[in-house]
């Protein structure tokens, strides 16, 4: 189509006494080639334009060749990232109903959803969830004697629906507030159980999800 459109082109230009023989055959030629070069242009490694050599193919398989080295470090970073995102941060522990590493690991993984590494990770991602799942129970715990005594050093994990009875079971909430959580406030209890509860729910939903890739 490059060529022909030049052709039409050129005889035009000819006919209008723009050209002149030699130059009508030099503008056909070049656009010919140019038209070669375009239709075969993963196949042809190189070419000359007024001696200067114009290198394709090399080019292609090295530009290639580091988009995939770039992808697949960036999927090793990700993969060293959730390895940290199973350890506890420095300094005191915290009452809260929120595992502290919770946020560092929602964010990551947003990251890695975002440039596609989900499915290729599923099974690193599945390892820290695992451990955010006991690690969130326990910080449930510390809001609730029921759950502690039931689930602490189990390795369980049960499912939202029923982690939510037993965490805002009345009496287990009462109980809580006897030993001072929440400055003895039940309903300040219950709105942090829920918070937690909800993460924990994130988590578990997550989990189940990777194990259906």
């Amino acid at each position: 189509m490059l060529f022909s459109a030049s052709a039409l082109l050129g005889l035009y230009l000819l006919n209008q006494g723009k050209f002149s023989g030699s130059e009508f055959i030099a503008f056909v030629v070049a656009f010919a080639v140019l038209g070669l070069v375009t239709s075969f242009s993963s196949e042809v490694q190189e070419f000359s334009i007024a001696g200067n050599i114009v290198k394709l193919k090399e080019v292609k398989k090295d530009a290639e060749k580091t988009i995939i080295e770039l992808k697949s470090a960036r999927t090793e970073t990700f993969r060293f990232l959730l390895s940290l995102a199973k350890r506890y941060p420095g300094g005191w522990g915290s009452d809260s109903t929120v595992d502290t590493r919770l946020a560092d690991f929602w964010f990551l993984h947003t990251q890695i959803v975002k440039f596609g590494c989900e499915k290729e990770l599923s099974g690193k991602i599945s390892e820290v969830l695992d451990n955010l799942l006991i690690g969130q129970l326990s910080s449930i715990g510390h809001s609730n004697n029921t759950v502690r005594e039931k689930y602490h050093g189990k390795g369980i994990t049960p499912s939202p629906g029923e982690l939510t009875i037993e965490a805002l079971d009345n009496e287990s909430v009462l109980e809580s507030a006897k030993r001072g959580v929440c400055k003895g406030s039940a309903e300040e209890i219950k709105k942090n159980l829920v918070v937690g509860l909800d993460e924990y729910k994130k988590l578990y939903d997550l989990r189940l999800a990777l194990g259906e890739i």
